[in-house]
């Protein structure tokens, strides 16, 4: 078929359609991700539990998470993301409207599990349309650009969700998070297309003159043969290890133990808390794009980009350490903006693994790649929480060695990590 200037014209348009709606879902899968910090005390309160158990309720989303990953990523290469996304937001609002109506902790439990499954399958099918929708030379920006909106919903669930819980209790406010997230759902739905050809379009492969680079051109790949390709490849393991490690430390600290780690340490009130912990996402917003730029324009090597972000986060865990209980409340906002700035170098390990992943089963070596993520971010935040809860509680406040410890095994494991994600064969496009 003959690729004209119109059809060119409707790919260059409607993609951003397709990224603002996509990436107002993601907004919500950062929400509920991170949500927990500043809602553990209420939770306690409520269900009446203790530290550990609240670890176990962070995880159950990262568990569920993780285990939705491969099947996320076989469905957004099989089945479309326009079904996949609309179908799994509405699983999410479900989650969170049983969370609302839970009078039991295992009830809690089971409605946060629910949460994760739905939110699951946002980012892989994100990585599928980018595929799809924009040019390779536009990836890492794109998908540092997406990572930095979705962490809007980090902010929202600081100190903004504060605000809401003192005037509409935690239920109040999860149950708008409920109805927008049903909403989201609609829109997905309306507005999604799969790939350029539903709108009359032209494919990227067409625009960017490249005869051969998807499943489209040459036929799939099964899922066993996919997983086989990936799982012998060195290089995948590389970033699977560095991936499970970084994205553990980064959510057992931002999702759920900067905000116990804040009031038990420096005393700091519910709404302080939720302030301060605005800065990581602020530094995750900004962070994002910045290594998207620097990944694509000024250093040609993903893997040095990757290196230098996670050598700053290990600094940034060292100063948290050393400084545990004596940083001034402005250091401390520092402290948190340059550790959310430089996790977001995490985003350009995405681009890393294009570069070593088939292009025909990238959704599907994305989803078995999340399934090492976000089992780290599970696993971290309920080991932080073991280790945590042996530190004295003395008038309901934990010791500060407790925190102490924790943070110790984050910069130890992470140091572990990148020595190994050092060894990796780099390729460069």
């Amino acid at each position: 078929m003959q690729i004209t200037l119109a059809m060119v014209k409707k790919t260059m348009s409607y993609r951003y359609v397709v990224f603002i709606v996509i990436a107002l879902a993601y907004v919500l899968v950062y929400f509920h991700r991170t949500s927990i910090a500043v809602m553990a005390s209420e939770l306690k309160a409520a269900f009446g539990v203790e530290t550990t158990a609240i670890g176990l309720f962070g995880s159950m989303y990262f568990y569920a998470y993780a285990m939705c990953q491969l099947p996320a990523g076989i469905l957004a290469d099989r089945w479309g993301a326009r079904k996949t996304t609309s179908l799994s937001m509405l699983l999410a609002s479900v989650g969170t409207l049983l969370f609302v109506m839970a009078n039991t902790f295992n009830q809690a439990l089971a409605s946060r599990f629910l949460v994760g499954m739905g939110v699951a399958f946002i980012y892989v099918c994100a990585m599928r349309i980018f595929a799809d929708w924009f040019k390779h030379s536009e990836f890492t920006i794109y998908n540092g650009l997406f990572v930095a909106i979705g962490n809007a919903g980090s902010l929202a669930s600081a100190a903004p969700l504060v605000a809401l819980m003192t005037s509409a209790g935690w239920r109040g406010a999860m149950t708008l998070i409920g109805a927008v997230t049903v909403l989201i759902a609609l829109l997905l739905y309306i507005f999604m297309r799969n790939k350029p050809a539903e709108i009359g379009g032209a494919s990227i492969a067409d625009i960017e003159g490249i005869r051969v680079t998807s499943y489209d051109y040459i036929g799939h790949i099964g899922v066993r043969e996919s997983l086989g390709i990936i799982i012998r490849n060195y290089n995948f393991w590389t970033i699977a290890i560095l991936f499970f490690v970084w994205y553990g430390t980064q959510m057992g600290f931002q999702a759920l133990w900067a905000g116990p780690y804040l009031m038990n340490v420096y005393h700091l009130t519910q709404a302080q808390t939720g302030y301060i912990l605005m800065f990581i996402p602020v530094g995750l917003i900004l962070g994002c794009p910045v290594a998207g730029l620097i990944a694509d324009k000024v250093i040609r090597s993903k893997k040095k980009v990757v290196l230098i972000g996670a050598a700053m986060s290990i600094l940034t865990w060292l100063i948290i350490i050393f400084m545990i209980d004596s940083m001034p409340l402005r250091m401390i906002e520092l402290v948190m903006f340059t550790y959310g700035f430089f996790s977001a170098f995490e985003v350009v390990i995405w681009t890393n693994l294009k570069e070593n992943i088939d292009a025909r089963i990238f959704g599907t070596g994305s989803g078995f790649t999340n399934i090492f993520v976000f089992g780290g971010a599970a696993l971290y935040q309920q080991i932080l929480g073991i280790i945590i809860a042996k530190a004295p509680v003395v008038n309901n406040v934990i010791s500060t060695s407790g925190f102490k410890s924790a943070f110790v095994f984050c910069a130890v494991s992470m140091s572990i990590a990148i020595s190994v994600y050092a060894t990796q064969r780099e390729y460069i496009l």
